[in-house]
């Protein structure tokens, strides 16, 4: 399964703030990776993190970073290290993990011992580069444990369903849209992606509880099942929002079609229990080549064009080709 997953790369402008297409390659990921602020708090870890050290997934939201998943003891260590080896001093405190990035401008890669939330220690090789905003600023480090091609261990074996709605995970995506993409180039196809928010749903779930909420997204995942092909992919992202993978299609208007009919289907009245509810959905879609021939560009693409559509009135949006 890891040769099947390119180490992320920490120096990349694509890690900006966290957002739905972010959290996905996070998710997919099947290594450590780890936020943390310009304050040396973390901001988030993905769900292998989480997996290994014990924790929930934004259990440790918030807390600094320096004496909660590494020791004192540790940074102190790495601080002596680090200032025999440049000559000055270095500060024993959470910023030694970008001594040598803010130093050399590149990522750095270094052994550290995480903890476990138990205190068993978790030795993990990290490469540490810079967490950027949408401007490009620095705002935080981002650690990422690279793979190994040909090792034995595997991190985390990945389940490949939701067990809620049924649908494949991200990571199931991730894989399908790599294949189909190279597919897609090699027949001069096009292939479609969309992004699909139903409108309301925290508010659906905080009206008549989260089990009322855990039926409208198994409802939306029954009608994404009968509006899409065999060969097409749906999957559920977090909370109300799913993406769909469209393949094989051949001119652009076949993905607004297919997006108009899923707006309209998911925006249908659900019988949940003795409540009938009224949704609304907004997709954003996109397509390659136009709009990217990688899944993260087609994302981003998809998640802009999703955020262009005013919330609670549902429809469908599309950005302008790429020139």
């Amino acid at each position: 399964m890891d040769s099947q997953h390119a180490t992320l790369d920490p120096q990349s402008h694509t890690w900006l703030e966290l957002g739905e297409v972010q959290q996905l390659l996070l998710d997919a990921y099947p290594g450590v990776v780890l936020g943390v602020d310009a304050n040396s708090r973390i901001r988030w870890i993905n769900p292998v993190a989480a997996e290994r050290l014990g924790y929930g997934r934004d259990e440790l939201a918030g807390k600094p970073i320096a004496g909660s998943l590494i020791a004192l003891e540790e940074l102190e260590a790495r601080a002596v290290e680090l200032s025999a080896i440049l000559g000055e001093h270095v500060v024993a405190d959470a910023g030694v993990l970008g001594t040598a990035l803010r130093r050399d401008g590149v990522a750095s890669e270094h052994d550290w011992v995480l903890r476990h939330k138990d205190g068993s220690p978790h030795p993990t090789r990290l490469n540490v580069g810079a967490l950027r905003d949408g401007r490009g600023q620095v705002t935080g480090l981002i650690a990422v444990e690279p793979l190994h091609r040909g090792s034995e261990e595997s991190p985390l074996r990945l389940t490949h369903h939701d067990s809620l709605t049924g649908l494949p995970t991200r990571a199931v995506l991730q894989d399908r849209a790599e294949m189909a993409l190279l597919r897609a180039a090699r027949q001069k196809s096009l292939l479609a992606m969309m992004l699909i928010a139903i409108d309301g749903f925290d508010a659906i779930c905080e009206q008549y509880g989260h089990t009322v909420g855990d039926d409208v997204l198994r409802a939306t995942a029954g009608r994404l099942h009968f509006e899409l092909r065999k060969t097409d992919t749906a999957v559920r992202l977090d909370r109300g929002q799913f993406a769909a993978m469209l393949v094989d299609l051949h001119q652009p208007e076949e993905a607004q079609r297919v997006a108009a009919k899923v707006a309209q289907a998911l925006g249908a009245p659900v019988n949940v229990g003795v409540a009938r509810l009224t949704l609304a959905a907004r997709v954003g879609v996109v397509w390659s080549p136009a709009h990217g021939n990688q899944l993260l560009p087609l994302l981003q693409a998809a998640e802009a064009a999703l955020a262009s559509l005013p919330a609670g009135q549902g429809g469908v949006a599309s950005p302008p080709a790429k020139a």
